[in-house]
């Protein structure tokens, strides 16, 4: 029996000899596996630090808009020349005037569908309306014009208005990919405060990391596909209860809980049943998310605000009880848990969470694939056979 470390780089199939069966490094779900290079962003799984283009996250979140992350991740530029802020400003804005064809397409569609079905269906027929024919193996272009981001919000924009049975979006260019989104959620001029938390939503959902839709979308690049192709992709990645879905779950959890002493006796019981409560636990993090912390102080703000303020009372005793109960294995809050409510109050109902937190993790996505496409390589992983190598075929052939 032979070994291989994968994280080495030095084991080569074609020039070293091969002994069966083989042990290797590689954990479930390729834990433990470099899968590429970038400076989009580090998430330090040993202190819980992330920062993007190496600007800690604490730095952005409530101060840098959404707009201007977008910019920091994609261009790498930390100094904000504004000229160039200005025209990258300007080509998010100017890509969410949809074809007509894509809008009448989502509005001709049960408006109860799910928006992960909306939303996938939607990037599919738009890139039948921006790329021709003769087209679709020029992707790495289309992923500089940038203009899927502005997109993909625009369509998430649509698919809330169909789903409260509202009339068609009219997008304003002067209003920010935050305002727009609001406006139709909200059927009115966004609040200032409403503006900064979601900005910070997807300021902070911008990039976390190869997560499924990320690196599903970057396999898919690999091919030298276009954008929607790896877009529909990613989207696909999402929509599962251990990833998109957990929002969901949050608020179907959190808002049937009366009041604190309920919160606290329903923690209780859950745990003591091996039940699972939505926005805890985490596939690198060990320790609290940096995260929560800036969104557990925005929720206190929004929900006194919108005079809410027994919904904070209420997701605090749960968070507070569930820690004392599950940080010893591990187990902590994680981003979905306040974000998922701070959706909530901003207008989204559980299904629409996996698309609006997925319009700010666009702008990693596309700042890693652009990275990936300067020097692509094909993601081709191997599998790790349990059979036998060597086995003869029944010579008796089939009964």
């Amino acid at each position: 029996m032979s070994h291989y470390n994968t994280l080495s780089g030095t084991f080569s199939w074609r020039d070293d000899k091969i002994e069966w069966p083989v042990t290797s490094d590689v954990g479930p779900g390729l834990e433990g596996v470099i899968a590429s290079d970038t400076a989009v962003s580090w998430l330090d799984p040993t202190s819980g630090s992330l920062s993007y283009r190496d600007v800690p996250i604490e730095r952005l979140a409530g101060i840098r808009s959404f707009e201007e992350v977008a910019y920091l991740l994609i261009t790498g530029d930390r100094d904000r020349e504004e000229d160039e802020l200005a025209a990258f400003r300007s080509r998010l804005r100017s890509s969410r005037a949809l074809p007509n064809e894509v809008v009448q397409l989502i509005r001709s569609l049960d408006p109860l569908i799910h928006p992960t079905r909306l939303l996938r269906a939607g990037v599919s027929v738009l890139g039948c309306h921006e790329l021709s024919g003769d087209e679709d193996m020029s992707g790495e272009r289309h992923w500089r014009e940038l203009r899927v981001v502005g997109q993909v919000a625009a369509l998430v924009s649509e698919i809330a208005r169909h789903r409260a049975g509202s009339e068609e979006h009219q997008y304003d260019e002067r209003r920010s990919l935050a305002e727009c989104m609001l406006v139709a959620l909200l059927d009115r001029p966004p609040e200032p405060i409403e503006v900064e938390t979601l900005d910070m939503l997807w300021v902070l959902y911008a990039d976390h990391g190869l997560d499924a839709p990320t690196f599903t979308s970057m396999i898919v690049a690999s091919t030298l596909a276009d954008p929607y192709y790896n877009v529909v992709a990613g989207l696909s990645a999402l929509r599962g209860p251990r990833l998109g879905g957990a929002g969901e779950q949050v608020l179907e959890q959190i808002l049937d809980l009366a009041d604190e002493v309920y919160a606290v006796d329903w923690v209780h019981e859950m745990v003591e049943k091996g039940g699972r409560i939505a926005g805890f636990g985490h596939r690198i993090y060990h320790m609290p998310d940096p995260r929560v912390v800036i969104l557990r102080k925005q929720m206190a703000t929004l929900a006194r605000a919108r005079g809410r303020g027994e919904l904070f009372t209420i997701a605090r005793a749960v968070e507070e009880t569930a820690t004392a109960l599950l940080a010893h294995k591990g187990i902590h809050v994680n981003i979905n848990f306040y974000a998922a409510l701070l959706f909530h109050l901003l207008g989204a109902d559980g299904p629409l969470v996996p698309v609006m937190y997925v319009v700010g993790r666009m702008a990693g996505l596309v700042a890693r694939v652009h990275e990936a496409l300067e020097n692509p390589k094909l993601y081709r992983p191997l599998s790790q056979y349990l059979g036998t190598p060597d086995r003869e075929m029944d010579q008796g052939g089939v009964e």
